[in-house]
């Protein structure tokens, strides 16, 4: 018996990167770079995840007929965008023109083709289409008022300048955040690394320029490197020539060859080099 194979090749490239800035004596092969995709979903929602037909002995149930109202309408719109824009949170929609109730059954989906802006925001222009089992029923467009409802946090008592943050010290209330709380911190960010900026009274919802990030690693510090890439694993001391924060890059200089390089700040003693 005669058998076929089929041999797949995967071609490898390797990078070679000159790290003689850290270490005088080592080479060491350099790293890839790293893609983010981001994705939008369709925006496609039906009343409701059932089949065309359901049957019971020999009967035949069709789908019931059902009023698309305005308040109906404006509950489906809000679904459809968050689903569109895969928003976190709860997004309401409002019409802002008379809208004439129309017959459908209980199979009906809505379908948003375009928005205009292109993203979540206060207002909006929406064309949207309406189908029932696999009709047209028809094709609309809307101008809507939008919120986006989302957990942020509050102070729950006053807190001074310079304190440093966990989410212990906060409340988490749903506020409208395309409007008068535009800029503030959602609930399920880590506050770790970060500190005020300004005073706070109680109760009052904490915004992003009401913050600032710890410094970490203080000029003239001696930290830990840690340098790693394509297998090989490297410490070594440094001296950081520039206070740092948390995630953020700070230039340091080898101790041994003296030669300066750029490095991310993990903790207040240790930073990291991607070779």
């Amino acid at each position: 018996m005669r058998f076929s194979f089929l041999f797949l090749f995967l071609p490898i490239s390797i990078i070679f990167a000159d790290v003689s800035r850290f270490i005088d004596s080592l080479e060491l092969p350099g790293a890839g770079g790293q893609i983010n995709v981001f994705t939008k979903s369709s925006a496609l929602i039906s009343s409701r995840p059932v089949s065309l037909r359901s049957y019971s002995d020999d009967t035949v149930a069709l789908p019931s007929t059902i009023t698309l109202s305005r308040e109906t309408l404006e509950q489906r719109l809000g679904e459809s965008i968050a689903h569109r824009y895969q928003a976190s949170g709860k997004v309401v929609a409002f019409l802002t023109r008379e809208w004439s109730s129309i017959k459908v059954s209980s199979n009906y989906l809505i379908k948003i083709s375009d928005c205009s802006p292109d993203q979540i925001c206060s207002s909006t222009f929406t064309r949207f289409s309406v189908w029932d089992s696999g009709n047209l029923v028809g094709e609309f467009a809307e101008p809507l008022r939008i919120g986006h409802f989302v957990d942020v946090f509050f102070s729950k008592t006053p807190l001074q300048r310079g304190t440093r943050l966990n989410s212990i010290q906060f409340d988490k209330k749903p506020v409208d955040i395309l409007k008068k709380y535009a800029g503030t911190v959602p609930a399920n960010i880590n506050l770790k690394g970060y500190q005020l900026a300004s005073n706070v009274k109680s109760n009052t919802p904490i915004k992003w320029n009401f913050l600032s990030k710890v410094t970490l690693v203080k000029k003239g510090q001696i930290v830990d490197v840690f340098a790693s890439g394509n297998g090989i694993y490297v410490t070594m001391k440094g001296m950081a020539l520039e206070d740092g924060v948390s995630g953020g890059n700070v230039t340091v200089k080898n101790l041994s060859s003296k030669k300066e390089f750029q490095a991310k700040v993990l903790n207040e003693n240790s930073v990291k080099v991607h070779l």
